[in-house]
This record gives structure tokens, sequence and C-alpha cells, in this order.
């Protein structure tokens, strides 16, 4: 069969044709001032030609910019919903489109909706939404249990007394009818509840000793800090304001001299709140730390250079230089810290100790790198988790960053730009992380601890057995 004129044609940028003007001979009186009419309805037809023709001419421009497969796909969408015979679903075709170019990008770039990045932008300001909650699945005795590996300080979990590490042991509408189930039946449990549920959660499989907590979803401020010693502890807590309050969790068997932090995410407040965790610990006396990055998955680039003002033992000057980007276009740049007072905190003795895993990523494995180029530590001042099954001890490796590009009407691409590299030696860890092959030490234990973090607790030994500082 032959196919029509019109389907041989690309009609994207089709427009009507102007009407040529009529030629002008000159005259006077009524006539002139009709001339006169005439010409200036002539110059306004001319001018709307012109603006036409440019318009046209701008947009052939840019569609002939395109490349030919994407000018190939523009004619055969065209055709398709002049000639089909049913409507085609446009909003699925542009959500394939967006799912088959994402299919090409790593796992790290990706594309938001508006309001998909305006939710990120609210957590990145430490305004989240629901539980405060996050699972993994673990099998006991053959039954599959969803186990808490996250439970974000402040938020909802956190103060219905939920730890990380506990078992799902069973989740309903109401506490006299609970069912069982692992990670998927409890998220789709979740995903068809009316928001408030009850959990049943306990650190032993049998239910010895288990809670039962209302969850209901709401909005709160997350914390991402926590300070602890051998003698107090302290938390953030707060619903309009985070503030500093203690909890009743010191660490047995720490030494007198150190602090322990966790850090969990460089989002939010967390660079106020580290900073106030220092002065804290300051303030209690101790000059040693152990800074706690385990399944600290990075966050932005402008905390990290906050927090790592702080910590930069031998930097000179007033904005050491924290990382460097190295972009596809061969452009560098530096991200440097806006002050240097690791003195203010420490002595020329102190010893810092970072805590690791596999979750520790991107700007946590960005600061471990200026601390070891700075030498406020050194490879055996880090403690890996090696994995009970592998035997293998690493920080994640990831040694890129990304950037967000915004449309007009306010979708986001976020794009992988650049490789990171540490300040001074300019290493970059992508796909190979800290690893124990480098000289950290490493401790065999579960990922996610249950009722006593054997990790930490190992780790306190071996660096209560050192006493030369780094120097």
């Amino acid at each position: 069969m032959d196919q029509r004129q019109d389907e041989e044609k690309d009609e994207f940028f089709d427009f009507p044709a102007a009407e040529p003007p009529s030629p002008l001979n000159g005259t006077s009186g009524k006539q002139a001032d009709t001339a006169k009419i005439k010409r200036r309805v002539l110059a306004i037809v001319l001018a709307l030609v012109m603006l036409a023709v440019g318009f046209v001419g701008g947009w052939l421009g840019y569609y002939y910019s395109l490349d030919e497969g994407f000018r190939t796909f523009l004619w055969a969408k065209k055709m398709t919903e002049r000639n089909y015979y049913q409507e085609i679903d446009r909003k699925k075709l542009y959500e394939d489109m967006i799912a088959a170019l994402e299919s090409q990008l790593d796992p790290y770039s990706c594309f938001y909706t508006q309001k998909e990045y305006e939710k990120i932008i609210r957590e990145s300001e430490g305004q989240n939404e629901g539980y405060g909650i996050a699972v993994t699945e673990e099998t006991v005795g053959g039954t599959a249990y969803a186990r808490l590996a996250v439970v974000v300080e402040n938020s909802p979990a956190q103060e219905a007394k939920l730890q990380k590490g506990m078992y799902v042991l069973a989740y309903g509408n109401t506490q006299d009818e609970m069912q069982t189930g692992g990670v998927d039946a409890l998220i789709d449990f979740i995903d068809n509840s009316n928001g408030m549920f009850y959990i049943k959660c306990g650190f032993d499989v049998s239910g010895e000793g288990a809670v039962v907590a209302k969850l209901v979803p709401r909005e709160y401020l997350a914390a991402y800090c926590y300070y602890r010693d051998s003698e107090m502890s302290y938390a953030f807590r707060g619903t309009e304001k985070l503030e500093l309050i203690e909890t009743g969790n010191p660490i047995e068997g720490l030494p007198a001299d150190t602090a322990y932090i966790r850090l969990d995410e460089f989002n939010g407040n967390a660079a106020d709140e580290f900073q106030e965790c220092l002065k804290l610990m300051h303030q209690r006396g101790r000059s040693n730390l152990i800074l706690d990055l385990r399944s600290n998955g990075g966050g932005y680039l402008n905390i990290l250079t906050e927090i790592a003002a702080h910590l930069m033992r031998n930097a000179e000057g007033s904005s050491p230089v924290v990382a460097t980007a190295n972009y596809k276009s061969g452009k560098k740049t530096a991200f440097t810290a806006d002050k240097n007072d690791f003195s203010a905190y420490f002595s020329a003795n102190s010893r810092v100790s970072i805590l690791a895993d596999e979750g520790t990523a991107s700007a946590s494995e960005c600061l471990i790198g200026a601390l070891i180029d700075y030498r406020t530590v050194g490879y055996g001042d880090i403690y890996l988790r090696k994995d009970e099954e592998t035997g293998v001890a690493r920080s994640y490796g990831k040694g890129i960053m990304q950037s967000s590009f915004s449309s007009v009407s306010g979708e986001v691409m976020k794009l992988t730009v650049a490789t990171v590299h540490w300040p001074k030696s300019g290493k970059c860890i992508q796909g190979v992380g800290v690893t124990e092959e480098d000289g950290a030490n490493a401790i065999t234990a579960p990922r996610v601890w249950g009722a006593e973090d054997t990790f930490l607790l190992e780790a306190i030994g071996l660096i209560a057995q050192k006493s030369d500082p780094v120097t």
C-alpha cells in the first residue's frame, strides 16, 4: 500500500503561508490617507511575517539540531497520535522515555518530578515526614523477619522506643489483631494502612523483652548526631528546634579521656549538631574522639566542608581544601572549609579514631580522605567491619559526585558530573573504598547488631590499647 504524502512529510513545524502584499501606486488626498493606512498595515504585516519567519527558522534550527534518532521518535509520535485508532497514554509514554534514559545512567543519576525534588530539599533541611525507620530482611530458624536497620533520631519510631537491630515480630491495625511477615509483607501492609499502625519489635525472635509501639506518621526534625562518653550521653530532641538532652546511655568501658560521636548523614542540621557535640566533648574534658561513620551514606558537600573544618590536624590557612572535583570538561574545582579550628577542640596529642563499614560512602569517605591527608588519622586509626561470610573489610567506594539541573517547569535531573579526589594526595576511591589492605583494622561483626554493639565494644578495646597520638 502506498503511503499518503502527508505521512512522508515532517509536519512538526507546519505554519500557514502568509498572503503576499498587493503592490501600491502613488495617490493623493483621501486616496493618500488610505495609502498611509495601507502602508501602516503593510508595515505591520511585514513585521509579523519577519517574526513568523524568525520563529519558524529558530524552531527549525532547533529541530534539525536534534539527533536523527530523536527526530525519528518525534515523527513516529506525531504519526501515531494522528492515525492510530486509539488514544495513546502520553503520561506513560513520557515516563517510559525517562526510564529508558535512566537505564543508561549510573545508580546515582535520576530524574525527579517537581514534587519529588521538593521533598528531597525538605529532607536535606531536616524536614522529614513518616515513621523514621528503614528495614532489612533476615532469616532466623527458617523464618524471614523484617529487621530495623535504621531508626532516625528524633523520629516517631525513636520516640516510641524502637531501636536499630530489633526484629519486627508482628504488626497490625490494632494490638489485638496483628500479623507476621517479612519485609515485602510489612511494606504492603503499611502501603494499604491508614497511616497509623501497631508494631511489635524485640531483639529476640522469641518475643522476650519485646515492645509494642503505636506508630503514627508525621513531620519531624531529623537529628544526625549522637554523643556518648563513659559517664553521660546526649541526643538532639525537639519539635520546633533541636536541643541536646541527656539520654542516660553512656558507654561502659570507654576511656575517661574519650568521647564518642555518631554521625548518621551529612544532611539537615548535621554540621551545627556536630559542632555542638564537639563543644560538649571539650567542656567535659574529653580530648580523644571516636567518630562513628558506619552506614553513613553521605550527603551534601557544604555540610562535609563545615564538619571537616574542625578535624584537619595539620591543615594550613583559614580555608584548607577538603576535596577536589574533576569534571568531564577538564575543569577542576576545589571545595574548601571556611575555617580551620582543630585546636579549639583537640590537643596536639589527641587521637581521633574512625569506625566504618560497607555502608560508609561518599561524603563519609571524602571526610576520611581529608583526615588521612592532613594526618588527623592514619589507616591504623580506622576500624572496618569485616563481613562474616565474605571476609571482606572495606568502605563502600564512592568517589564521584552529583549535581542537580532544573527545568523551567521544576523537574530535576540529578547527574553524576565529576570524580572526587582527596585534598593532598589526589586519591579517588571510586569502586575501591578504604580497605583492610590499606592498613585499616578489621573487626568481624554483623552489620546490624542486636542489643549489644559488639563491633563498637571490640573497637573500644583496641583503641584503649593505643597511647601514641598521630603526629
